[in-house]
């Protein structure tokens, strides 16, 4: 029979191989923001996927090291090694390009709040009572952006005469692919616009201006396809420039939001950041939906112009799909 210090020893082995892997895949969120897209784009679409879970990381990383620490302290070894990976997996998980700012509790009193949530639906579903329920309660969104929109989606929500009340207002645009969008409103929409697909990569989007307390609001939803392979990921990219340098050239307050199947680590949402366009709310994780609770990668956004400061964020109920929806409140500066 093995003894105990050579079962530690193994332990404490695999749990510093454990550490440094997680240290090893934390590295490649700032690394493949630096490969080119152009002559590696091969390689920088490989060392993306890698780089969206950093969440992973973080927790496999931290569940790794107290195992370590623990045997540290009962064999009187040393870990002064241990800061180096523990500094790298958390650096990069907090290395995101920047949010809105919070707003401070006497603007939020005084100020009219805008409520904004996007729910994945997920093709599948075919019951939306938790949707109906969701829309009719008191967290309810003032707008809200659908994705994976289908006729039968459109069909229990148009069967709802409060819901119909409720969102008068609406751009839909059903499909019977996983690309469908919905934008419902309290408020009316002017200037709307589907623009369909230009390539076999590329997938529809939708943008509105909403009247909101007498001010305009430029809004655009999206869902650009997961990056199953480099040509789609770069289509995903360019989908969310187009969208932020829109909304830019727009000005004032303007909203966009859906699973951008993307995450705060990836290219994409620092580009959309360096143009003015900001995450609301921290990295929340919300796909996989597990158990209506447990998520791994943070892929449904709501970002928002600079005129905007964040009251607060959150998940959404669970909606019967694989994401859970994201909710934020807003409030002019």
């Amino acid at each position: 029979m093995p003894s105990r210090s050579a079962i530690f020893d193994f332990c404490n082995t695999r749990a510093q191989w454990l550490v440094w892997l997680c240290a090893l895949g934390a590295l490649t969120a700032p690394v493949s923001r630096k490969l080119s897209t152009d002559n590696e784009s091969w390689l920088q679409w490989l060392v993306e996927l890698a780089a969206h879970w950093q969440w992973a990381y973080a927790v496999v990383g931290a569940a790794a090291s107290a195992p370590i620490v623990v045997m540290a302290l009962m064999l009187r070894q040393s870990a002064s090694w241990l800061p180096l990976p523990a500094s790298m997996i958390a650096g990069s998980l907090i290395w995101q390009p920047a949010t809105l700012p919070a707003a401070a509790a006497p603007t939020t009193a005084n100020a009219q709040v805008l409520k904004v949530g996007t729910a994945n639906l997920n093709l599948s579903t075919t019951d939306f009572t938790p949707l109906r329920h969701w829309l009719a309660s008191a967290d309810a969104p003032d707008v809200v952006f659908l994705q994976e929109f289908t006729e039968l989606a459109q069909r229990a929500l148009a069967d709802d005469p409060a819901l119909a009340a409720r969102y008068p207002h609406r751009l839909t645009v059903p499909q019977p692919d996983p690309f469908g969008l919905a934008i419902l409103s309290r408020y009316p929409l002017a200037g709307t616009q589907v623009l369909q697909p230009r390539t076999d990569h590329d997938t529809l989007r939708l943008r509105a201006t909403m009247a909101w307390n007498g001010q305009p609001v430029h809004l655009s939803a999206l869902h650009p396809m997961p990056p199953i392979s480099s040509a789609f990921a770069q289509a995903r990219d360019r989908a969310l420039q187009d969208e932020t340098q829109h909304l830019t050239q727009a000005g004032g307050l303007s909203v966009m939001a859906g699973d951008l199947n993307t995450t705060p680590w990836a290219r994409g949402v620092w580009d959309a950041e360096q143009a003015q366009m900001r995450r609301a709310g921290l990295a929340v994780p919300t796909w996989p939906n597990a158990w209506g609770w447990l998520s791994v990668l943070p892929l449904d956004h709501v970002l928002a112009s600079s005129a905007w400061q964040l009251v607060d964020a959150h998940t959404g109920p669970d909606l019967g799909s694989d994401h859970r929806p994201m909710v934020v409140r807003l409030v002019k500066w």
